[in-house]
C-alpha cells in the first residue's frame, strides 16, 4: 500500500500538521500488517478526537515540533510497561487462589446461608480479578489509589451481590 493513501485516512488539519514527518517516518521503513493495522486505528482516534477536529489547517502548519511523538506513533512498538512476567504470575495466582476461596466458602455456606452461597459463587471470578489488579494493571500507581479502587470496586459487588 502507497504511503500517500495512508496519509488520506487522516483528517485534513492532521495531514496539515503532521503529513511530511508521517510520510518521511513511513519511507525509512516497509511496514507489516500489524503496523498498518494501527496507522488505521491511529486514523481512527485523530478522526474522532475533538482536538484534531478542532484543528485548522492554518494553525496545523504552524505549529512547531512533534516530529519525536509521531515517530514513537508511527513506529508502532510498543512502549515497554513495567509489568514483569512475575507480576503476572503473582496476579494470575491471586485470582486463581482467590477464586478457589470463593468457591469453597459457597459450598460450605450452601445449607446455612444459602443467599450468601449464592452471592459469594456469583462473586467467584470479579473478586479476585479485582484483587489481582494491583499486581499487573495498577502496578506502579499510588497505593491510596490501589485501595480506593480495589476498595471501592469490591465494596460495590459486595453491595450488588
Amino acid at each position: 500500500m502507497r504511503h500517500d493513501r495512508l496519509l488520506l485516512l487522516f483528517p485534513p488539519g492532521w495531514r496539515a500538521r503532521y503529513g511530511d514527518e508521517f510520510l518521511a517516518t513511513l519511507e525509512q521503513r516497509s511496514l507489516n500488517s500489524r503496523q498498518v493495522i494501527d496507522i488505521l486505528f491511529g486514523a481512527l482516534d485523530a478522526w474522532l478526537s475533538a482536538d484534531v477536529r478542532n484543528v485548522s489547517a492554518s494553525r496545523a502548519v504552524a505549529h512547531e515540533g512533534g516530529l519525536m511523538s509521531l515517530k514513537s506513533l508511527m513506529v508502532c512498538e510498543r512502549p515497554p510497561t513495567a509489568v514483569t512476567p512475575r507480576d503476572a504470575l503473582v496476579g494470575a495466582a491471586v485470582m486463581l487462589a482467590g477464586s478457589i476461596v470463593f468457591k469453597v466458602l459457597a459450598r460450605a455456606s450452601t445449607d446455612v446461608f444459602p443467599a450468601a452461597s449464592h452471592t459469594l459463587t456469583d462473586l467467584a471470578f470479579l473478586a479476585p480479578f479485582t484483587l489481582s489488579m494491583p499486581f499487573w494493571l495498577m502496578k506502579g500507581q499510588p497505593w491510596k489509589a490501589q485501595t480506593a479502587i480495589v476498595g471501592g470496586t469490591l465494596a460495590i459487588l459486595l453491595l450488588i451481590g
